[in-house]
């Protein structure tokens, strides 16, 4: 599978979480037009000032161990899966950054193996973003509880 299509599909897992929505928006650009809006994971978020950010907002994973009734990516649940390496997800905020689509990141995930081991994922990819790409926006990443 590609980046692009589990962009796709771990930006829409992504919209179930309630704590930040996308706008939902899909404009083309036009012949004599500048950038194109596109629903796959920008949302956003306001800072302390009440100015209005972008984010890419993804999943890490949506591939569940646990069976939590009231959510989307529930394992027993019949939807498409992916996951990021952490260097995808890196490699995805940079790109889109460096195109200023976005400002920042907002990184959730299902839990994949363990929690332990998802958010060594989640850490390695914070970790890449400032430590190789040097990236010093603003990134929201969720803590993944131990049951």
């Amino acid at each position: 599978m590609d980046i692009e299509e589990k962009l796709k599909i771990l930006a829409d897992s992504a919209k179930y979480d309630a704590s930040c929505s996308s706008s939902g928006g899909r404009r083309k650009n036009t012949k004599d037009g500048i950038g194109n809006s596109e629903v796959s994971g920008i949302c956003h978020s306001w800072g302390a000032d009440g100015r209005c950010i972008s984010l890419l907002k993804i999943l890490m994973t949506n591939c569940c161990m646990y069976d939590c009734k009231y959510c989307i990516n529930r394992c027993s649940n019949s939807i498409k899966r992916a996951t990021f390496t952490p260097e995808e997800v890196a490699k995805l905020t940079i790109g889109f950054y460096k195109r200023n689509y976005i400002e920042g990141l907002f990184l959730s995930s299902a839990v994949i193996k363990s929690p332990d081991y998802t958010m060594e994922n989640i850490i390695q990819a914070v970790r890449i973003l400032r430590e190789e790409y040097h990236f010093n926006g603003y990134i929201h990443a969720k803590t993944i509880p131990r049951k």
